[in-house]
């Protein structure tokens, strides 16, 4: 017995990641809008990211922290943290086209890498 694969609808949006599709997802975030290239991910792969990075720091101390602070995220300012963005940008525009996005994804975890070193956030490199 064969089975078919179903031919998948060229309007249907795929998560750039999972490659879930957007009805199966409840969000489905684009990349810019003026790429035609555009990138997607969903909130179940934000969410599996957002995970990783709360893992990669810790304890935190959250009783000091208030909620409703105005105040920038010190990783924002971080020098590394455009070069950071820029690479991820470009490794899901590779993951989408379907091509190999080895370099890219070696790209991004060097970045990443560079940003979590003990001290990068409080002394960023010169």
């Amino acid at each position: 017995m064969m089975f078919r694969r179903r031919v998948q609808d060229a309007e249907t949006l795929r998560c750039s990641f999972c490659r879930k599709s957007q009805e199966v997802v409840q969000k489905l975030i684009s990349g810019a809008s003026d790429d035609p290239r555009r990138a997607y991910i969903c909130d179940e792969c934000v969410a599996v990211c957002a995970s990783i990075i709360e893992d990669d720091r810790g304890p935190a101390n959250v009783s000091g922290l208030k909620a409703e602070s105005h105040e920038s995220h010190p990783l924002l300012n971080h020098p590394i943290t455009p070069q950071l963005l820029a690479a991820i940008e470009r490794w899901i525009r590779q993951e989408s086209l379907g091509a190999d996005a080895s370099e890219e994804f070696a790209e991004v975890r060097a970045a990443a890498i560079r940003l979590m070193r003990p001290g990068a956030v409080n002394n960023p490199p010169k």
